[in-house]
């Protein structure tokens, strides 16, 4: 599972930079971003109002209902008859017995049910956008997708924690495919350009590939759509681990990370619909043996302004988010919804602060712990809540400094009964050394807290130092 993961990433991130660069030329602005879901963007006021939406002409709901239909059809027929996997042995008495049972909490592996899942709800949920129907609109569809293959696909009995990542992890996922495919698209380019175009925003968005090789979109001549404003940020560079800081006890990975801004989040006024702005963040670290995979994403659905001081801007917000976090070491996700405050003061023309605090309601979330195999899992899951503090400055355009810390609450509903804390800070100093070009040094931090009722507590941090340097587009 664990290969079949790091490989999915390896191409999804490779095509993510590559398209995103090949339409670089497009509304994009000069901006550096920090390392948690919810950071800031530059300021940048008179934002023009685009849509990026390829499939605003027309609306079929209808077609992404057999859609969906089919799509949990096919997946079964390769369990059932290809690979043989005994949950897809259903007959009518398995679905009979699994609406008579209900929902429980089932044991299925970390992987499949925080990153597969919610890749499968993305596309129940792109199946309904690829088809012009709205962000809310296509919930619906998410959600019967997932109580479909839940109650009738599986002999197994449904489980409320598939449900939860399938649909509202799907959705954010969903979303921001949705919203990063269309700025890859592009009807009047033709030839290999187009070809690639095509190939690579069907690979971030599979439904919509679909939808637009069935209707013809995909090879018919039009004019370019308009792109919403984006900034994308490349780094890569060492990054080394020291096991339970310990200095000797170290391990050296080479690290790629890709960071998208969407929208300006201080424009508000042109955040007319959810995800109208949105950030994600997706890290991949190599060392041999062992990767360390990260992607965070946050993604807005309602804002506003406030007046604080009279020398600051201020924006408050609600923000769906998604983190995952995987490596050998350790592993964590949550799925949450978040309540923030940003905060930007301006000390000269060249010098601002930023700020921000923001409270998070944790629908779903996991993490691993030395004693959830005794309770026959692989992680512990369950609700919870999570809180984040970060401060930014830049001085003469060129400097940046920057801090920020988001603590986990979990409460095990689900292994190894008890609570699981987990903290991750991250602070650093950025320096532009070429144009648009920042040589950058992190300093990480991560620990994690475990209270049990039946185990003794369980504490664990490792440190990490990184070096690396980004190029903004």
């Amino acid at each position: 599972m664990k290969i079949c993961l790091n490989k999915k990433f390896r191409i999804t991130l490779v095509a993510f930079i590559v398209f995103l660069l090949l339409c670089s030329n497009n509304s994009a602005q000069n901006d550096t971003y920090g390392n948690l879901p919810g950071e800031f963007s530059s300021f940048k006021k008179n934002q023009d109002e685009a849509s990026s939406d390829v499939n605003k002409n027309g609306k079929n709901y209808w077609l992404p209902a057999v859609e969906i239909f089919g799509l949990n059809i096919t997946v079964w027929s390769y369990s059932k008859f290809i690979s043989k996997e005994g949950f897809a042995d259903i007959s009518w008495a398995t679905m009979e017995n699994n609406l008579k049972t209900g929902f429980v909490w089932d044991n299925d592996r970390f992987l499949m049910n925080q990153f597969f899942h919610p890749f499968h709800g993305s596309n129940y949920f792109n199946a309904a956008r690829s088809n012009g129907l709205s962000f809310w609109e296509s919930i619906p569809y998410t959600i019967s997708g997932s109580l479909m293959w839940e109650y009738f696909m599986e002999r197994e009995p449904p489980s409320f924690n598939d449900l939860i990542n399938t649909s509202i992890s799907g959705i954010t996922l969903g979303e921001i495919s949705n919203r990063v495919s269309n700025l890859i698209i592009d009807e009047s380019t033709s030839g290999f350009e187009r070809f690639l175009r095509e190939f690579s925003s069907s690979l971030i968005n599979p439904m919509q590939g679909f939808n637009r090789m069935i209707s013809g979109k995909m090879w018919r001549s039009g004019n370019s759509n308009e792109r919403s404003e984006f900034t994308f940020v490349f780094s890569t560079g060492v990054h080394n681990v020291f096991l339970d800081r310990d200095f000797d006890n170290r391990k050296t990975y080479a690290t790629l990370r890709g960071n998208l801004i969407y929208g300006n989040q201080f424009d508000v006024d042109a955040h007319k619909k959810p995800f109208d702005y949105f950030s994600l963040h997706a890290e991949y670290s190599i060392a041999e043996g062992d990767d360390i995979v990260g992607i965070l994403a946050s993604g807005v659905l309602f804002d506003g302004k406030f007046k604080l001081f009279k020398s600051s801007r201020n924006i408050f917000g609600l923000y769906k988010e998604i983190d995952i976090l995987l490596n050998d070491v350790y592993q964590l996700t949550a799925t949450s919804v978040t309540g923030q405050i940003i905060n930007t003061i301006d000390f000269s023309d060249k010098t601002k602060m930023e700020n921000y605090l923001g409270l998070s309601a944790i629908i779903m979330g996991g993490t691993n712990s030395k004693y959830s195999n005794y309770e026959g899992k692989d992680y512990n899951f369950g609700p919870g809540a999570s809180a984040k503090i970060g401060i930014r400055i830049i001085a003469a355009n060129s400097l940046e400094i920057y801090s920020n810390y988001k603590r986990y609450w979990l409460h095990t509903v689900s292994g190894a009964k008890g609570e699981e804390f987990v903290g991750l800070l991250i602070t650093g100093i950025s320096k532009s050394v070429y144009d648009k070009a920042s040589l950058g040094l992190e300093f990480l931090l991560y620990e994690r807290y475990g209270e049990y009722e039946k185990y003794p507590d369980y504490i664990s941090s490792n440190t990490a130092l990184r070096l690396y340097v980004k190029y903004s587009i």
